[in-house]
């Protein structure tokens, strides 16, 4: 289990470095759009 956490947060510090979220930060805006009009749909 220690090691799985620690593949786990090298992976996720990897994944920083190169701006390589998956979609993450364009899926938060758009979820964020979504919130704040929901008029649009």
């Amino acid at each position: 289990m220690k090691w799985f956490l620690i593949l786990v947060a090298i992976g996720v510090g990897y994944a920083i470095l190169t701006d390589n979220m998956g979609g993450a930060k364009s899926a938060t805006s758009n979820y964020s759009k979504v919130l704040l009009n929901p008029s649009s749909k």
